[in-house]
């Protein structure tokens, strides 16, 4: 394959990959070389930032600004090549070992450069989304504020990256009781975890290696490796039992009705994230499938929502307040309420 600019041949080195959805060779047509160069005539004509979006878009790659870290990322002599490295140094190209593309990073420009596209760089979007992205009270006291590894920031990122580590290790012993010595060891094995990730993504190997070692040794120690289980003797189908009403999910044997059952298992073991956007959002996605359905089949289309399509937010899974893009969205397709048959709203009309 050949760089269809400049003609050369495309390497591992010159070039990058790409979704396959989108290209047969999964690699950039261009090199890197090439893109680099067709991003500075862009930012000569209308700016450094908004050239990155713009060849972002052109070369399918995700637009993430909140990657740079300083507000002096437009000094790199060669911006775009940097941040494809910063991207690729972050994980943020790849998720689920496939390339990601335009569509998986942030693809409004009104949200990066303002309503009416005034503003010269990502500074402000830079500032909001890492304001959004700030570690929690309750990680910040789990795993300190102190850094865990020379180079590594405490950014929310390794918080959550800490939090994966732990629930990961921890979800090996569930319906087991854990000492504090071993709560305190399966931390301390999150950590160094994470630190070899890091090293190993700086090619730092030889600390890697240190690592590894101290975490095989932290587990060996508390008798908590794979090897060390001991294996199962008597099991009796009422531990089970007891196990289930340790858990809350049984009472004198029986199971919770289905309502304090499904309450029961959302908070505590389902740690889903909220949508991000309100019931009512919700509710105009339903209605809008449903009166296609019943345009589809020539059947009247009432008024009013059937009573059985209108849902609950039991569990607080929807936003509170609708976001800057709701709103734009809900003006732009005039969207009115819905109104289900036997509600509030409906008994009032």
């Amino acid at each position: 394959m050949i760089c269809q600019r400049c003609g050369k041949e495309l390497t591992p080195q010159n070039s990058r990959s790409v979704s396959e959805e989108y290209s047969i060779t999964g690699v950039s047509s261009w090199c890197i070389d090439c893109e680099q160069e067709y991003y500075e005539r862009l930012a000569a004509k209308e700016g450094k930032s908004l050239a990155l979006f713009h060849c972002c878009a052109a070369f399918n790659v995700p637009c993430k600004p909140y990657v740079f870290q300083s507000a002096k990322y437009e000094l790199q002599p060669k911006l775009w090549i940097s941040y494809l490295d910063l991207l690729e140094e972050k994980g943020e190209d790849i998720s689920d070992d496939k390339v990601l593309t335009f569509f998986d990073g942030e693809t409004n420009i009104r949200r990066i450069f303002g309503k009416n596209i005034d503003q010269k760089d990502f500074l402000t979007y830079i500032i909001a989304e890492n304001s959004s992205k700030m570690p929690t009270l309750a990680q910040r006291q789990r795993w300190g504020t102190e850094r865990i590894w020379e180079g590594m920031e405490m950014t929310a990122e390794v918080y959550d990256a800490l939090d994966r580590e732990y629930e990961s290790r921890r979800s090996s012993f569930a319906g087991q009781t854990l000492t504090l010595q071993q709560e305190n060891t399966l931390q301390l094995v999150a950590k160094n975890m994470v630190i070899y990730n890091f090293c190993m993504q700086h090619q730092q190997v030889g600390h890697a290696e240190k690592v590894l070692k101290m975490v095989d040794n932290a587990l060996a120690s508390e008798q908590m490796r794979k090897k060390d289980e001991k294996p199962l003797e008597g099991y009796e189908l009422m531990s089970q039992v007891f196990a289930l009403e340790k858990a809350g999910v049984m009472e004198d044997g029986q199971f919770l009705p289905i309502d304090k059952l499904q309450e029961v298992l959302f908070k505590k073991f389902i740690k889903g994230k909220k949508f991000d956007y309100t019931l009512d959002a919700c509710d105009g996605m339903i209605e809008a499938i449903w009166k296609t359905m019943r345009q589809n089949a020539d059947l009247f289309i009432p008024d009013e929502l059937p009573e059985e399509l209108e849902i609950e937010d039991t569990f607080g899974e929807f936003a509170e307040e609708e976001s800057d893009e709701e709103k734009e969205r809900k003006k732009f397709t005039g969207f009115t309420k819905p109104t289900f048959a036997g509600s509030k709203e409906s008994a009032e009309e």
